[in-house]
């Protein structure tokens, strides 16, 4: 199969040795898919969305749960997930950093 996986996957971000697809959600490592949360995924792609630059989490808040008032738990447990699937270390993170008064950064 050699087709041009950019043609038949959109816009696919690749980092390390992962692939992450913010329309669908899906992130892979290598070949192999990594299950993500819905609420998870859209989390990620609001960072990859605006990678290098801190996204509040105001506005992860307003973007992932829009008109439902959620604790910080929920968003700290998308990050946790995160940071699980890309075998991440949030005291030495490779991909999310955590930005203690604007929220995090990719």
């Amino acid at each position: 199969m050699c087709h041009n996986m950019n043609s038949l996957m959109g816009r696919q971000v690749r980092f390390d040795r992962f692939r992450f697809d913010p329309e669908t959600g899906r992130l892979w490592a290598g070949e192999q898919e990594v299950r993500l949360t819905p609420k998870s995924a859209a989390v990620m792609s609001r960072l990859v969305a605006h990678a290098g630059e801190p996204v509040s989490k105001e506005s992860l808040f307003a973007s992932v749960w829009p008109d439902t008032a959620v604790s910080d738990d929920a968003l700290t447990t998308c990050i946790s997930e995160l940071r699980r699937a890309l075998e991440d270390d949030a005291k030495q993170p490779r991909f999310i950093e955590t930005r203690h008064r604007p929220g995090y950064r990719f």
